[in-house]
Formats: structure tokens, sequence, C-alpha cells
């Protein structure tokens, strides 16, 4: 064992100490650990269910371990057995979980899934070798069953991601750059995985073809970051059209209503507050209402807990930072109409969680002791609204299904009592005999007397200490969280607090159409981020799309939620918002990171740029794309020189005359802008911009700055085969060869280096100018003398 990883183990057992955890050890022939030795991370870090992310296995990943055994058998290798990790690798997995979540405050369902769980491929590859000993061949084995463990290429990137930051970062291993070794093997089927690692890089980080680097002016850059127009405008039918067929879908559209709006995360939706809106007033300087004097008298603010925020950590705490997001006046309809509404059918599930949470009871109505009729009992525990086979009058469902108002929920209740003499108990008498038959709860009379023969329906009663224990011992995950959450204020936001509450398992609603409850079903607790994602993916099948989809191709339709952010930065960017207003509507910390989520146009760029008031006849499209161009000093050249002179000259009449007959375009090479005329002869250097030329430009496109790199790899390849050579083995011509590539590679890192919107080579040569016609050397002109010389 080396010092650094002793060092590491020690840290993280110190760490774990520090929140109260208990070092993992004790655990089943398979890794399981025991119940009471479980870490609960969500609430390690202060963070509230759902979901509740548990560090509760410390075997090996069962999934990737088949595959890992697969490639060993094929490598002549003994296959690993099924069983706990080894103990240094045990440490190191969860020395990782530690150094995720409590020293890097990355969240637990991240650190698990993303870095952690790679530990245990990684130890599965090197088996039976120790941490500090594995060496690139383990490294890549492990790599290679990560690469056939997804068709996407995401796992073999995060396993990849974990060697490098794990293993190489704190120098755990003996060998150093063991990432390196990452490395698909020549099999068919390791390559075309590779070839999807290598594709889901280039989607993350936002880089295209070269070749297709916005070559149109409608071409949009990291347009993979935007919803498609067709699965944007579908999810605004369904949501703003559409009757929701359940009360949890109902929810739904209420969130993506304000998604739609505002561009929250998943996360900074999933815990907005019931007191959410905020209206602001403005006066004038003598005390009126500012909007009598033409001004804006009143806005709405929405309440939110912001993501992302240094605020959001204190001491390996995760607590919510308050901000508010202005609301712009033609959406304050749609925020106050959704959170309003939502207030509306959530209130007796909101009553029933604040009565919970303060009497610390399941069923906070009844005392331990009271019995609780069968069929209430039914309603109230299985959430059904229909304890009967009655079947509601048309415009009772419809008018439920139109408003899901807790007033016709309890006109449901009141339509099947006024009937309970003539009534069939057919789902109670059910539900309750099951539980009888097996002992688990007793059925009782009026006088609390239990029953052993036949049930007289509906004169059945339960005890209202035994459902509750029920409950807790048969259905724990119906159990409604109350864990209340930290604000960065110190304060406490209790669950009932939050703004989208939802039935807690509410599985009637799945089941031919079923009703819930909301009024007496026990369970409801905070909607999670994952429900809100799969509403829109289309990867779960449990999508709106799926669901309110009008023809197949609809329902085939998804997206990111997170997209939806994009969309709305970038509309703001196109209609000339100010990008510190942007960075500031969405809670960020440098204006940079809002021009990182700027997907407009090349068109729409130039659009936003202010040209002077000149005759709308005076320039075509094209004359007037260049002069925007030019006007934000985004490019150089012989025709922007010439504009310039002639507009000092003779005035701006003329010099836009000028543009209009010279500039036939802007052009867009893989390096960079260039404006130049090439009416008549084609750029004699076309592609070769970067060696040095005057006119090149650099801009702020990722893609550039990867063709640019590309080819400094291959002229560095080139210079270094050169320099590997023996001289007497070189070609013919060598020198030439090597001094063409070092001047291309000089002049290729001095264009990366070039801050975007500057020119490499300000005093570089011309090299858009034709080459001068040379008459071929002859004896006759080679002497100098005319023909015809007597001399």
């Amino acid at each position: 064992m080396n010092s650094y990883f002793a060092s590491f183990i020690s840290t993280a057992m110190a760490v774990a100490a520090e929140h109260k955890l208990k070092w993992p050890t004790a655990c089943d022939e398979e890794g399981r650990l025991y119940y009471h030795d479980r870490w609960n991370l969500t609430a390690a870090v202060g963070m509230s269910p759902p979901p509740t992310i548990w560090l509760s296995h410390i075997g090996y990943d069962r999934r990737g371990l088949n595959i890992l055994n697969d490639l060993r058998r094929q490598q002549n290798l003994a296959a690993v057995p099924v069983h706990p990790l080894p103990s240094h690798w045990r440490d190191l997995y969860v020395a990782t979980v530690v150094n995720e979540v409590f020293i890097k405050g990355r969240k637990p369902h991240g650190a698990l899934g993303n870095v952690a769980r790679w530990i245990k491929l990684l130890a599965a590859a090197a088996y039976p070798a120790d941490p500090w000993q594995i060496d690139g061949e383990q490294v890549r084995m492990g790599y290679n069953a990560a690469l056939l463990l997804s068709q996407s290429g995401k796992l073999a990137s995060n396993y990849q991601m974990a060697v490098r930051l794990v293993i190489d970062g704190h120098h755990l291993a003996d060998r150093p750059g063991l990432a390196r070794s990452c490395l698909p093997l020549t099999t068919v089927e390791a390559q075309a995985a590779q070839a999807q690692v290598d594709a889901e890089r280039k989607r993350v980080n936002g880089h295209v073809r070269v070749e297709k680097l916005r070559q149109e002016l409608s071409e949009r850059k990291g347009s993979q970051r935007l919803p498609e127009d067709k699965a944007f405008w579908e999810l605004v039918r369904i949501v703003f059209t559409v009757e929701p067929a359940t009360f949890s879908d109902a929810i739904r559209f209420e969130i993506l209503k304000i998604a739609l709006v505002t561009g929250l995360r998943a996360g900074e939706l999933a815990s907005l507050p019931a007191d959410c809106l905020r209206w602001r007033e403005y006066h004038d300087a003598d005390g009126q209402p500012a909007d009598r004097k033409c001004g804006i008298g009143r806005s709405l603010m929405l309440r939110h807990f912001a993501e992302k925020q240094p605020e959001g950590r204190r001491q390996s705490e995760m607590v919510l930072y308050e901000a508010a997001q202005h609301i712009p006046p033609m959406f304050e309809d749609v925020v106050v109409e959704a959170v309003e509404r939502v207030r509306l059918i959530t209130e007796p599930m909101r009553k029933r969680l604040r009565a919970q949470t303060a009497s610390n009871r399941l069923l906070p109505e009844y005392r331990p002791h009271d019995l609780v009729p069968a069929h209430e009992a039914y309603v109230r525990i299985s959430g059904s609204a229909m304890f009967s086979n009655l079947e509601l009058p048309p415009d009772l469902l419809g008018r439920y299904r139109a408003s899901y108002d807790p007033a016709v929920v309890e006109e449901i209740w009141r339509y099947q009592m006024d009937r309970i003499n003539d009534l069939r108990f057919i789902p109670a008498v059910q539900y309750w005999s099951k539980y009888r038959s097996k002992g688990i709860i007793a059925l009782r009379d009026r006088d609390g007397i239990p029953i052993h023969g036949n049930a007289t329906w509906p004169d059945v009663y339960l005890r209202a200490g035994e459902l509750e224990h029920l409950i807790h011992k048969h259905m724990p995950t119906k159990v409604p969280d109350g864990t209340p959450q930290r604000l960065a204020s110190g304060q406490l936001l209790q669950a009932h607090d939050h703004l989208f509450l939802m039935p807690v398992r509410g599985l009637v609603e799945g089941r031919n159409g079923g009703i819930v409850d909301t009024t007496r079903y026990f369970a409801a607790g905070r909607i999670s981020v994952e429900d809100i994602i799969d509403a829109v993916s289309a990867a779960q099948g449990i999508s709106v799309f799926q669901r309110y989809g009008e023809t197949p191709e609809d329902r085939a339709l998804g997206l990111d939620p997170h997209h939806l952010r994009h969309v709305q930065n970038t509309e703001l960017f196109r209609l000339g918002v100010s990008d510190a207003i942007i960075t500031k509507r969405f809670n960020r910390r440098s204006v940079k990171q809002s021009h990182e989520y700027d997907h407009r146009s090349l068109l729409e760029d130039l659009d936003s740029i202010a040209l002077p008031d000149v005759p709308t006849d005076a320039l075509g499209p094209s004359a007037r794309q260049t002069l925007g161009m030019i006007l934000a000093g985004k490019v150089e050249g012989p025709i922007v020189e010439e504009f310039r002179q002639i507009q000092s000259r003779e005035g701006d009449e003329a010099a836009f005359s000028y543009l209009e007959a010279e500039a036939d375009g802007l052009h867009v090479t893989p390096y960079g802008f260039c404006l130049n005329s090439f009416t008549v002869d084609p750029c004699p250097k076309h592609l070769e911009c970067f060696n040095g030329c005057r006119h090149l430009t650099r801009t702020e496109i990722d893609a550039e700055r990867r063709a640019l790199e590309t080819l400094r790899e291959r002229m560095q390849r080139t210079v270094d085969q050169i320099l590997a050579t023996a001289e007497p083995h070189r070609s013919i011509g060598w020198q030439n060869q090597f001094t063409h590539a070092r001047t291309r590679l000089e002049n290729i890192e001095r264009t990366l280096m070039t801050t975007p919107g500057e020119r490499p080579f300000p005093s570089g040569a011309d090299l858009s100018r034709p080459l001068p016609q040379r008459s071929p050397a002859t004896i006759l002109n080679a002497t100098g003398l005319p023909r015809g010389s007597d001399d």
C-alpha cells in the first residue's frame, strides 16, 4: 500500500465519522449491507426525499461482472466470483463515495452512479490485485466491459472519468496515467461501442463536425441542446389544450407550464414552495403608483430555491438557497393560474401532511384506539375514491376530470355514502379479507370486538392504531416523508410547505382509470425530480407524449426538460435582452455561463447588431450582414479596409454603395471568419488561412478550436516523424518538408492562442491576392537580351 492510498482512506474515514456514519464492514455473501449498517446519503447531506439514496451494497456490480467475466474467459482468465469486494477495494469504494458527496459536494445519486459504481467494475477487472497494484491492461479490460454495458457510450465515458479523477487524480496506484489505457479492443463490438463513446463526447461538449460548421446563416450553434421543434410544440399543445386524465397528470401539466415560461431546472421546479408568488409595487417620487405615469406599477416574481449556488452548501450539508425570478407580464397569468390551481387541488393533502408532521402519526384524524369504518379505512389506505362497485354519473365523473377539485371528490364520497345500504363493497371486501386471512389485522364490529366468522358489511371496523402498524410494517414505501429541509438562512422548510404534492404510490390511477381520493388518502409527499424528467422523456415509456399524443409519431417524441432552459436563454438573447439580465434571471455567477446557453443562428446574431440609419434599399441582405460583422469588429480584409477609407473620405452613402457592389458574402471557414471578394478569382490559399493570412479572424465556436487542434496534431506528427528518422535515411527535400511543417505548426499555435474576435496575423501576408503570373524561363529571356540582338 502506498502512502497516497492510505491517506485517501484515512481522510474518508475521518469525514464519515464527523457525519456519524459507521464505516461499513459487515455484509451478506453478495455484498448487501445489513439494514442498520446502510448509509442514508440523502439524510446525511440534508436533502429530503423523494428519492432516498442509500449506500447499501459493497459487492461487485452484477451487470458489469457478467460482461467482464465473458471478456476474461475470452482471454483464458478465471471468472470473478460473486462475493463482496475485497477489503481494500471495499474501503476505496466507500472512500470514493465520501469524497464525492461530502468533500466535493456532489449529489448522492450522481456520486454513486457516475463515479463510485466504476470502482466496483475496476475491482473486478483487477481481481485479485489490490487497488495500488493495478496496471493498464486491467484498466483496459474494465473499460471494454463498460463499453458493452450500454449502447449510448456514456457509461464507458464515466468509467474513464472515474479512473482519471479517482485513481490518477489522487495517485492511488503505483503506475501513473492509467486513464490513458481506456482503449477499445480490436473486436467489431468494441470498435462500434467506441464510436458511440466518441459521438457522446462530441454531443456533451457541444462539438459538431468541422465540415458542417455553420455553413448556412440559419444553422444554430449547439443545436443538439435545444428540443426538437415538433416535440416542443407538441408539449405546448398537450399542457395548454388537453384535459389531463389523472390527478397526477394534472400536477405534471402545471409543472410543465411553469417550466416553459421560466426555464427553471427540474430540481428547482420540484422544490418550489407553496408560498412562491411575490408581487412588487412601484411608485414615483410622490408615492403614486408608477403605472399612472406610463410606468410599471406592479410586477410578479417567482420565489424558488436555486441550484448550483455556492451558498447551497454549508459544512458538507445541502441547504436551499432562496432566489426570485421576475416573470414577464405576458406570462404572469400562466404562472398565477398554475400556482393557484395546484394550491387548490393539493390543499387537503397539505393539511394532512401538516397534521402528520405535528402529531408524528399517519392517521392524525383518529386516536389510536378509535374504530374506523372498513370502507373508509380502505379509501384512506389504498387511496381509491371508489370503495364499492358503483358506477358514477357521467356528469359527476366529467366534472372531476375537468377540475380535480376537492369539492367534487367530496361529492363522489357523498354519492356512495347516500347509497351505502344498497352497495356491494367489492373492492373493500377483497382488500381487507386478504389482510385478515394472513393474520395481519383484525376486523371488528362496532364495539371493537374481533369478528371471527363472516363479516356483515358495512358494519365492519378496524382500529386506527392497528392500521398505522400495518402501514409501517407492510407498506413502508407508502409512509410519507416529513423530513424538513434547511434553508441557507437557517430556517426549516417543512414537507407541507412545498407546492407540488403528489399521492405517494398512487397506483389506483393507473388501474382502469381509477380515482384517487386526495381528501382522505393518508400518503402524500413532494414530487420527485425523476417524475418531472420521466414526464417528458421518451426513454421511460410513461411520458405525456405517449399518453396524450395524437399520432404514433407524436407518441414517440420526447425531450430533456433542461433543454427548455436553453430555449428561453436563446430566445432572450434573440430579443436583445442584456446578457447581464439573463445571467441574473437564471441565478448564474458569470455572463460567460449565459453565452454557453446561447444557440442563436449566425443570422440572428447579425440581426442583434444595430446598423446605422440608411435607406432600406441602399443595402441588400448580403451587404447588411457583412456590415453588421464589420461594425461588430468580427471581420477584417481588403474590403473592410477599403470600406473604411471610403467612409472617412466620402461619407456613409459612398461607402455603402461600395459595400453593396463588392461584398458578395461572409465566408465561414473551419478556422475562423474571412471577408473578401472572390467574385472574379477564387482564393489561391483556400482553407490555408491559418498559415499567416492577415484576414483570418478567430471566433468563439468550439468546433473551430477543435479543427485547429486536430490540424496541430497532424503537423506535430509530421515534424516528429521527420526528426525521428536518422538524417542519412531521410528523403530528398526533407529540409523543405520540415520547414513547411514547422512554419505551419507555429502559425496554428499562434492562431489557437488568439482571443476570439481578434486576428492572429494582423501584420501577416495577404494570402487572398492572386499569385503573380510568371513567363516560363527560356534560354532567350535568361540572357536578358532582346530577340534579334546581334550581340
